[in-house]
């Protein structure tokens, strides 16, 4: 009889610790991933509130115009602060710079690379009040000058997609055969003083 009341007692109890014993380690195991999931959420949280802007690379095809990715277009800007940064004449027409090239379906970064290249950007030109910042026209014949930097802007872009880009003379390389055929005999130095600002430019957009 005490065998069997014996067994009894011990039957439940040894099934409610059983339960008891797994209902802890569940609830052990569910607090331990709370903890790890707060955790992860504590660790992202300053990547969640973060906001990325997008900017795009310097186009390859150097006829091609050069397209923000940005919610606003930073390039007239960039253009203006290179400008100012660099005392160039220029600097208070960035925004008519950047739209004549565009117009024409140009990188505004290419013609601005081409005026470092030919005039330190409108700091040395071939004559009082000319605003040919581009070396455009200038050779042994006469120099040719514009009334303005915007009449400048408009008759270079409109001549480099017509006469060159138009006609597949896409690189530095191309456009220097009719651009400015003497620096041929010079080791290609006006594509590659072209080249090495594009690269400036590039690396420290």
């Amino acid at each position: 009889m005490k065998r069997l009341l014996i067994i009894l007692i011990w039957l439940p109890t040894t099934l409610a610790t059983i339960v008891i014993t797994l209902a802890l380690q569940n609830f052990r195991h569910h607090f331990a991933q709370n903890e790890r999931l707060a955790s992860l959420e504590t660790l992202m949280s300053p990547w969640q509130t973060t906001s990325y802007q997008l900017y795009s690379s310097l186009p390859r095809v150097l006829g091609a115009s050069t397209v923000a990715i940005k919610g606003e277009d930073a390039l007239p800007d960039l253009v203006s602060q290179y400008l100012t940064k660099n005392d160039s004449p220029m600097a208070p027409f960035a925004q008519d710079f950047v739209a004549t090239a565009r117009k024409y379906d140009l990188d505004p970064l290419l013609m601005l690379a081409i005026a470092q290249c030919e005039s330190n950007l409108g700091k040395k030109m071939p004559a009082p009040d000319c605003y040919n910042p581009f070396g455009w026209g200038i050779h042994s014949k006469g120099t040719l000058c514009f009334a303005s930097w915007q009449a400048g802007f408009e008759a270079v872009a409109k001549g480099l997609r017509d006469k060159y880009f138009n006609k597949g003379l896409n690189s530095p390389e191309e456009l220097m055969v009719r651009y400015t055929p003497p620096a041929l005999d010079k080791d290609g130095s006006w594509a590659k003083c072209v080249n090495f600002f594009l690269s400036q430019f590039a690396a420290s957009e």
